[in-house]
């Protein structure tokens, strides 16, 4: 089911935010309120039916100023416990992992949000407001999560592993053969497997990893790139007016001898290929037909969302942490019961093809290394095949028997 709302909190001047603040804060201002000096507090409050673990997120925007002030650094605590970091660089919706045993059925909770780089601007010549600040915070959220459950199957179970954390994984396994060990563990040839998965982005390698598996899938996002917040306000507001004629810019890029026509599109920030050259269509006819390509694409993604079969990918060659994946899983999970796949890079005691439930609805998967953003055609397939299938597996584990 999707993540349930428990709690909003409006930090602007007429939103509900004064019965949450403690110390640390300013006054608000009509969109939000500044947090200052060098840590600020909330004092939130979990309903009596409240339980099992939760997200916090918060939509902030941090003071930056290079070179000065380039970054505002934020940790959050629960009592003496670190529930979560973030670097901020730009305005960002981040998230936190709150676990039942930290804030139970109808507690009060008080979370310290710890932020070192606070400044002040007129030290720096930004401005002349002699306050120290860090970030301005516009809203709060906090969902509850469901628990985590896994079908008991004893064939579907076969090789699953607990890792030192306590969670459920899949390692890599060995296999010179990779289509027959697919086959083997899940059942589906490779371009079956291929169309069990849409990527969310950044960029178009996964979608190259499935055209190499032999698959076509259609999907919104398969070639495209965009920030990750512009992509949760798409998921959010159901990518509402994606393929305005006049929001969409071909212009043609490249180094080869024909350039290709890329999209660039205004409102939600999406740039792909087309795979259209210079010389094949008019600009006027490319415009027209990705205005068609582009409402078709929504409409069928926005199905997929409410299905919830798929499991959505999302990647970045540069690390994105657990406070930036919650906000895009919440967004997913405001549609359906949908499963992500967040990949990262391999690190010690999780070897590539590694696949773990990170929490329920969200699997992390473990990779070799990402193609160069310069050749996307450079990815290792064989690690992308055991990450898929374990993920595959692994969220099969999940869903519930009948």
């Amino acid at each position: 089911m999707p993540a349930e709302l428990e709690l909003r909190i409006d930090f602007g001047s007429n939103g509900n935010s004064l019965g949450y603040l403690g110390g640390g804060w300013a006054r608000a201002e009509p969109e939000f309120t500044w947090a200052v000096d060098e840590e600020s507090h909330l004092l939130l409050q979990r309903g009596p039916e409240s339980a099992g673990d939760c997200i916090l997120t918060l939509d902030v925007i941090p003071f930056t100023h290079p070179p000065a002030a380039p970054i505002q650094r934020l940790t959050l605590y629960i009592g003496d416990t670190v529930i979560g970091t973030s670097e901020l660089l730009r305005p960002s919706l981040i998230g936190f992992r709150v676990p039942e045993a930290l804030a139970p059925p109808g507690a009060k909770i008080a979370v310290t949000i710890a932020h070192k780089d606070a400044v002040r601007p007129i030290d720096i010549g930004a401005s002349k407001d002699a306050r120290q600040l860090a970030f301005a915070l516009r809203e709060a959220k906090l969902y509850r999560l469901d628990p985590l459950r896994i079908d008991p199957a004893q064939d579907a179970l076969r090789g699953m592993r607990l890792g030192p954390n306590g969670r459920p994984h899949f390692g890599p396994q060995p296999a010179t053969d990779d289509a027959g060990w697919v086959e083997e563990t899940t059942g589906l040839t490779l371009p079956q497997l291929a169309m069990q998965f849409e990527s969310l982005g950044e960029n178009c390698e996964f979608g190259l990893v499935q055209r190499h598996w032999g698959s076509e899938p259609l999907g919104l996002l398969r070639f495209s790139s965009t920030f990750l917040r512009n992509l949760i306000r798409g998921l959010d507001g159901d990518f509402e007016g994606l393929g305005t004629t006049e929001e969409i810019e071909p212009r043609l890029e490249g180094a080869g001898a024909k350039k290709e026509y890329m999209i660039h599109e205004k409102r939600y920030g999406l740039v792909y290929h087309t795979f259209v050259y210079e010389g094949d269509r008019s600009v006027w006819l490319v415009r027209e037909q990705e205005t068609a390509r582009l409402k078709f694409l929504r409409r069928k993604f926005m199905e997929e969302l409410q299905v919830a079969e798929k499991i959505f990918v999302y990647k970045r060659n540069i690390l994105v942490g657990e406070d930036e994946i919650l906000p895009l899983f919440l967004a997913l999970r405001r549609h359906g019961p949908n499963t992500l796949l967040w990949v990262v890079p391999e690190e010690p005691g999780r070897p590539a093809g590694t696949v773990e439930i990170a929490m329920p609805g969200i699997l992390k998967g473990y990779i070799n290394r990402f193609a160069p953003d310069d050749n996307a055609h450079d990815f290792d397939v064989a690690c992308w095949t055991r990450i898929c299938a374990n993920a595959y597996r692994l969220a099969k584990l999940q869903k519930p028997t009948a």
